[in-house]
Order: C-alpha cells, then sequence, then structure tokens
C-alpha cells in the first residue's frame, strides 16, 4: 500500500470512529485529523472536504456490498444457507457500523445514504428468492410458504438484530451473534421446511 493510500485509509477510519462517537455534525476536520495524526491541511488535501470523506467511505460501502455478494456460496442445505447468509450480514453491518449509524440517526439530512445502506438488504433479499425458488422446486423448502415473505422476514430478522446490536448493546431486544445464528436464524430455516 502506497503512503498516500495509507493516509487515506487512516483518515477513513478517524472518520469513521468519530462518526460513531459524536455523529457527521460533531465530527470535525480537526477531529479527525488528531484522530489520524496528521495535520488537518492533509486532510483537505486528500478529501477536499468533510463531504469528500463521506462520499469515500459510501463508496468503500459500496465496493464492500459487491464483495459480500462475492463470499455466499450455497450448499443446497437452508440451515447452513442461511446461517452464513446471516453471519456475512452480520459482519458486513458491523465493519460499517458509521454509515449505519449515520442513516439511522441523520438519514434526513443525507437522503443518497438511505440508497446506498438499501443496497446491501436489497442484494441479499434478491438472492435469496431465486434461491429459494430453487430450493422449492427441489422440494428442500415446503411448498406452502410465501416465498416473498418468507425472504421478507429474514433479511428484517438479520438487519433488525444487527442494528440492535450497536445501537442497543445491552438491551435485552439484542440477542448475541453465536445464539442468534444457532437458535433464532436455525429456527427459521426449520420453519421452512
Amino acid at each position: 500500500m502506497s503512503n498516500d493510500n495509507h493516509v487515506q485509509e487512516t483518515i477513513l477510519k478517524a472518520f469513521s470512529d468519530l462518526i460513531r462517537q459524536y455523529g457527521y455534525r460533531g465530527t470535525t476536520t480537526k477531529k479527525i485529523a488528531a484522530v489520524a495524526n496528521v495535520n488537518e491541511s492533509t486532510v483537505f488535501r486528500h478529501f477536499k472536504n468533510k463531504a469528500g470523506i463521506l462520499k469515500a467511505l459510501i463508496q468503500n460501502y459500496l465496493f464492500d456490498v459487491k464483495q459480500a455478494a462475492n463470499d455466499f456460496e450455497f450448499h443446497d442445505d437452508i440451515e447452513t444457507d442461511l446461517v452464513q447468509a446471516a453471519s456475512i450480514y452480520q459482519q458486513f453491518i458491523k465493519q460499517h457500523q458509521s454509515i449505519f449509524l449515520l442513516s439511522l440517526h441523520e438519514s434526513a439530512e443525507f437522503p443518497e445514504i438511505e440508497s446506498v445502506i438499501n443496497q446491501l438488504p436489497q442484494y441479499f433479499h434478491d438472492l435469496l428468492m431465486d434461491k429459494f425458488r430453487e430450493m422449492m422446486q427441489a422440494g428442500e423448502i415446503s411448498s406452502e410458504i410465501d416465498i416473498a415473505t418468507e425472504v421478507d422476514s429474514f433479511v428484517t430478522l438479520c438487519f433488525g438484530n444487527a442494528v440492535a446490536s450497536f445501537v442497543y448493546p445491552n438491551s435485552a431486544l439484542f440477542v448475541k451473534s453465536e445464539q442468534f445464528l444457532e437458535n433464532n436464524i436455525r429456527t427459521f430455516a426449520k420453519h421452512l421446511k
């Protein structure tokens, strides 16, 4: 990694960390520079302004959505497949926590973030719709289920637990990752058979 790339990644990480702590408005270029251990002029040279840093963070998110899509492999076992999908989803949201928090807390100010955030659940929704149809035709899941409703429920279940993990980490709303995958997701998968 070149020095410029390293500096940009350091600035992006500082920005991401500060957004989680202070929100977008409370995150200043002065704070970003201090946390990144660079001069404020370096921040401006690499990104021009705070909006430029946000744009780069969003671009990283979009790149990672595609990567998460490539990481997902079906194994023709509904339990294994849904546990893997939920696990990838959880890891992704944790990795991009600052963008998700920004979309939850300040989406009125940044409507473009909402469409970006929707790309991951939409991708998984579309992927699972296709897979559920295949599995229904193969007799692996019940022909009695409403595929669209079940896929919507699964995506909402995953998104809800992931968001609860960083918005309400000490609440009964949050189910720890291992328990969520082993109990909630496997139970969900079993009812599809």
